[in-house]
């Protein structure tokens, strides 16, 4: 899912610029990105302070698809003052998917390796965000811009489905095996210790 949500950022990277250039406010990108990052902030403020019922693992693809809507609404901005707002609202997630993602990768991890569990989380991140900016810049040209956006969008709800069905498969042989009771062992009689000792 983190793989997905940086794709869909880094797809985002160049819809704002195309969005503005479109709109003739070329110069009003730095405040659709503050708009992210001030979101962005809030949003991890206001989600460190929350006790959460549900595990991460089950908060993950909720914030991931509360980010994907968020992402995908923006399209529909009249103008830049609405894109800067509705960019806000979506930053509001960014901070919370990656701290749940984190968190949800050292839970996971072994005591020895949370450190590289969590360098994962990073690196698929950043090689979502190159991935989104370079696959994005082959459409705006060749659909509407609003649908860009919704296209931008869709790399999350499809990290957020494939982690849902991940997390639903069987568990394996191995761990069936090992869950299985095993049988009781009856206990040695008199008669047979008594033969053990004749022995």
């Amino acid at each position: 899912m983190t793989a997905g949500v940086g794709t869909c950022l880094g797809a985002l990277n160049l819809l704002v610029v195309a969005f503005a250039e479109q709109h003739a406010r070329l110069a009003a990108v730095a405040w659709v990105e503050a708009a992210l990052a001030a979101g962005s902030a809030v949003g991890g403020l206001v989600y460190g302070t929350v006790s959460w019922r549900r595990s991460p693992e089950r908060r993950l693809p909720l914030l991931a698809t509360a980010f994907a809507l968020a992402l995908a609404a923006s399209g529909a901005a009249p103008d830049i003052a609405v894109l800067a707002l509705l960019i806000g609202v979506t930053g509001l997630f960014v901070a919370p998917v990656l701290t749940t993602a984190y968190m949800v990768a050292d839970k996971a991890a072994a005591a020895g390796s949370r450190t590289q569990a969590g360098a994962w989380v990073n690196t698929a991140f950043n090689t979502g965000n190159a991935a989104g900016s370079a696959a994005v810049g082959l459409l705006i040209g060749h659909l509407p811009l609003a649908a860009c956006f919704t296209v931008g969008a869709l790399p999350s709800l499809l990290g957020v489905f494939a982690g849902t069905r991940k997390g639903r498969r069987p568990p394996d042989f191995h761990r069936r095996a090992a869950a299985r009771p095993r049988a009781a062992t009856k206990p040695p009689s008199d008669a047979d210790a008594a033969g053990e000792r004749q022995r």
